[in-house]
């Protein structure tokens, strides 16, 4: 990508042969650009990314487009004519981002240059429009069907939030099943990936019936039938399809049904298709299709409210059922290791039913596996560290460093600092999970019952002692005696919740049997790479991998001054109870985030449409 967008190769660029730009240009992959960063973010709220100065996810699709458009635009500059390779990586990367205005810009130019799309092309722009602004922003939240979502998605200007895919007259599925008959019209016939999307296009709009006839019609998954009959022996066979057939079903099935009943509030539904075609087709139901399963059971078991209560209520699973998602994925049988966001989910599910003991085992376990991770971001550190001459936090900050400037230049380091940035965003990710659970934990008021006074006097102690490290230093909480406030330089809403420049870590208290190790001891990794920049003042930060590595360092190390009242304002309040209902409702409720900072992720969203529609005209 740096090589492509460098002036001085420009001629090369625009004089590579067709074919061996066609490589070049696949090697630009979302896989590596795009889906890291897209997984990871999923359970950020973009708010938390933007508090805490890290790149949002919108900003890394934006970018990612707009370096695709400067290589086209040099490409065809030199008179070149794109042809179908081009086009079909062009659309891969546009339903990577969740980008149908961008697909139908390239499929527009696509047909004016007169080439024929093949199944693949269809098939990208078919999930372009089903994946349509679901990754990004407030939408990430809104992507269960209620008639609420419903009618949101059917205005002719939607509001911030529900300005993906759309319902009724401009419904996704009538658009989807367009491009579907396009594409038999053309002779073609559809593979698993394209009945996949026909499927979704449906959830998207709430037609269960239409879900039920894709599974039925290409694999003789009888949906009804499997809920009318306990034993799956006495329901008629899947069809059978050699393994090399495009109708031979993967995890991407699975998936999909995950996906499209839990959505539309039937996770009973999902678990008997999917248990069926496991068994059919032998396939493993893998970690990706459990955590989606997990998480709309989550979504079913909360309390609903609002004019649209009951309505909004249907298909609401009771807490244990979700507990026993997670204790049937964790079992010998399918051998699931939690992640922190699973474990998140079961913590929540527990902080409902005030049940301390298994909220604070769920979070203690989502802490050691924030252990693991920081721990390979140190191995991932210490290989860049090579690179730059030694970058030891106990170095003194006047010592430069002995730069190999042949060596920063290789792939190696690039690959590197690649890896290093994923590990590093991700253990981001983790610790603001705990410091969300953190103040779900301090919040709770009645985790031993209503009049029993040990929680205020004996355990809230030992927590506050415990989770020192992710929680500010202010704060509020009611007892029965009356308001305790604890007033420090620091506050919810700030960057860093802590004082010291190390890693935050669970402290050890009278009766938790926690013992500090060397982590406790060791500085966080953003004031390492702070102090390497004022050692090193020359440093070229223009160069890709060097801006990728100290992105946003400095602004991470500053500390925010905010005013620290003696009493917490009514303001603060009302955001400790939004960031509560954020935290509760997953996919349901945005949090509190504003309305100009969606509308300017929109204005990004359509100038990337726009670039490559000057682009490709």
């Amino acid at each position: 990508m740096d090589a492509l967008l460098d002036p001085r190769f420009e001629n090369l660029v625009a004089s590579m042969p067709q074919s061996v730009f066609v490589e070049v240009f696949h090697l630009l992959s979302p896989t590596y650009f795009v889906v890291p960063y897209r997984e990871i973010h999923q359970p950020i709220h973009p708010g938390a990314a933007k508090l805490k100065r890290y790149e949002s996810l919108d900003s890394i699709f934006y970018e990612f487009a707009n370096n695709l458009a400067a290589v086209v635009r040099i490409r065809r500059s030199a008179g070149h004519v794109l042809g179908l390779a081009e086009y079909t990586h062009l659309l891969d990367c546009a339903r990577s981002i969740g980008d149908a205005l961008s697909a139908d810009f390239i499929w527009h130019r696509m047909t004016e240059d007169e080439v024929v799309p093949d199944v693949t092309c269809y098939n990208y722009y078919m999930e372009a429009k089903v994946w349509d602004k679901t990754y990004t922003g407030r939408e990430r939240y809104h992507t269960r069907m209620t008639p609420y979502a419903y009618r949101h998605r059917r205005f002719l200007t939607p509001n911030v939030g529900w300005q993906g895919y759309r319902t009724a007259e401009r419904s996704v599925r009538k658009e989807v099943l367009q491009i579907f008959n396009k594409m038999t019209e053309q002779g073609y016939h559809g593979d698993e990936t394209t009945f996949i999307n026909v499927m979704l296009a449906s959830s998207r709009v709430g037609h269960m019936q239409g879900i039920k006839n894709v599974l039925k019609v290409a694999w003789n998954v009888d949906v009804d039938a499997l809920s009318t009959h306990a034993d799956q022996s006495s329901v008629s066979p899947a069809t059978h399809y050699d393994r090399s057939s495009p109708l031979y079903p993967s995890s991407r099935l699975l998936f999909a049904i995950a996906h499209a009943f839990g959505t539309n509030n039937d996770i009973s539904a999902a678990l008997r298709a999917i248990e069926f075609i496991s068994t059919s087709y032998e396939i493993p139901v893998p970690d990706t299709v459990w955590l989606e399963l997990l998480e709309r059971s989550f979504v079913l078991s909360r309390h609903r409210f609002g004019p649209d209560a009951k309505r909004d209520a249907k298909g609401k699973v009771p807490y244990e059922f979700v507990k026993g998602i997670f204790e049937t994925m964790t079992s010998s049988t399918f051998n699931v290791r939690p992640t922190v966001d699973m474990h998140r989910i079961l913590a929540k599910t527990a902080w409902d039913q005030a049940r301390l003991s298994e909220f604070h085992r769920h979070m203690r376990a989502a802490y050691e596996l924030l252990r693991e991770t920081r721990k390979k971001r140190r191995t991932a550190r210490t290989t860049i560290e090579a690179y730059l001459g030694g970058v030891s936090s106990r170095s003194s900050s006047r010592r430069r460093s002995r730069i190999d400037p042949t060596a920063l230049q290789s792939r190696a380091f690039a690959e590197a600092v690649h890896t290093y940035d994923v590990l590093r965003l991700r253990a981001f990710q983790q610790t603001i999970t705990i410091e969300r659970l953190a103040r779900l934990l301090i919040l709770h008021k009645r985790w031993t019952g209503r009049d029993n006074p040990v929680w205020e006097r004996c355990l809230l102690p030992q927590v506050l002692e415990e989770w020192q490290d992710f929680l500010p230093q202010s704060f509020e909480y009611r007892t029965k005696g009356g308001q305790v406030m604890l007033l420090g330089k620091t506050r919810w809403g700030q960057r860093r919740l802590t004082v010291h420049n190390r890693v935050p870590v669970r402290r050890p208290t009278a009766v938790n049997g926690v013992e500090l190790d060397e982590e406790a001891m060791q500085m966080d990794d953003d004031f390492v790479w702070a102090r390497y920049l004022r050692s090193n003042p020359d440093l070229n930060l223009n160069f890709a991998p060097l801006k990728r590595l100290f992105s946003g360092v400095m602004q991470r190390t500053t500390r925010q001054h905010l005013p620290v009242y003696p009493v917490v304002p009514q303001s603060e309040k009302l955001d400790d109870k939004a960031g509560e209902l954020s935290d509760l409702s997953e996919n349901e409720h945005a949090g509190t985030q504003g309305n100009a900072q969606e509308q300017q992720e929109g204005e990004t969203r359509g100038a990337v449409a726009g670039n490559f529609d000057m682009v490709l005209s």
